[in-house]
């Protein structure tokens, strides 16, 4: 097949997929699901709340996948927030057969899911007709599902080697996730949150511990740093958990409807949530927070709510 060819049989596919508007149309979810790989299941009802990232993997050998796969797996905790979901159609026996195949430190870090004759592929109008390795199978994809389960952005290849790049899919993600009140944080030039610290270190128990500028991950705009593989990716997973409150900034002084600087050592965690406070020339702020807790709390809440609104996250969009 020469290529204007396999280009007019893709653009064919994907009209067919588009007059399915009455089946599955942007932001719609398909019936709940479930998938399962090798120790794990994946159910759709417990991933409400968070990104879901759905990779349909081509049937058969694939080193393109393995590849792709590979990279995700790499890069996927610098962006926060989003679970990758790796699926291939396979036979049982070819599925296991291909898991067995991994890369040693990819397989510990990723669980593939198998797709029994790619009927989540179908559910969600993934293009079939694609030629290869003497099949014919569904087109490459991503899928995007947003908090409440529903489509958020696709991306399908025209071929085997047509693939959403990491950079490409955190872009894009960026673009749908970034907070429209990320400038009200307290973020330094380069919109490093903590001055640096890692923010699950504040969970420890201990003193906050300084990231590194290899380890970092980028939730709703804003970049932090992490001092251990572990800490981001326990961040990533559920950013939301870690963040600190009022975007950083003295919780003390949020109660007044003001922003002030923090010690980034000076902090507290309280109903799961860190606080940050001044400490400096003026006092430590801590010390008026332990005082009257309950009522700043409900004071610097109201402001915070003010001064940066809950933003929305989720906005349709096709690549």
């Amino acid at each position: 097949m020469n290529g204007s060819t396999h280009v007019i049989r893709w653009c064919v596919v994907m009209a067919c997929v588009l007059a399915w508007g009455d089946r599955l149309v942007l932001g719609d979810a398909p019936t709940e699901f479930e998938l399962h790989g090798v120790g794990r299941t994946f159910r759709s009802t417990e991933a409400r709340g968070r990104f879901v990232a759905l990779h349909f993997l081509l049937k058969t050998d694939c080193p393109m996948c393995l590849r792709y796969l590979a990279e995700y797996v790499a890069l996927g905790p610098t962006v926060a927030g989003v679970e990758h979901v790796f699926i291939k159609p396979d036979s049982d026996a070819d599925f296991s057969a291909w898991v067995a195949k991994l890369p040693a430190s990819v397989r510990s870090e990723v669980t593939v899911y198998r797709d029994p004759d790619a009927g989540l592929a179908r559910a969600f109008a993934v293009p079939d007709g694609y030629r290869f390795h003497g099949e014919t199978v569904h087109y490459p994809a991503m899928i995007l599902l947003g908090p409440d389960g529903r489509e958020a952005f696709r991306h399908v290849g025209r071929a085997n080697t047509d693939r959403l790049a990491f950079s490409a899919f955190a872009s894009k993600y960026a673009e749908l996730t970034t907070a429209a009140d990320a400038a009200e944080f307290n973020l330094g030039p380069d919109k490093l949150a903590l001055s640096g610290y890692d923010a699950v270190s504040y969970f420890s128990g201990g003193s906050p511990r300084p990231g590194r500028p290899d380890l970092v991950s980028t939730w709703r705009g804003v970049t932090y740093q992490f001092a251990t593989s572990a800490n981001r990716a326990a961040f990533a997973a559920d950013p939301a958990k870690f963040a600190p409150a009022y975007g950083g900034w003295c919780a003390t002084a949020m109660a007044d409807g003001r922003k002030v600087e923090v010690a980034p050592t000076n902090f507290k965690v309280t109903g799961n949530r860190l606080l940050l406070f001044y400490k400096g020339w003026h006092g430590d702020a801590r010390r008026d927070w332990d005082r009257d807790e309950p009522n700043l709390t409900r004071k610097a809440d109201q402001h915070w709510r003010r001064i940066a609104p809950l933003s929305e996250t989720t906005r349709a969009a096709r690549s």
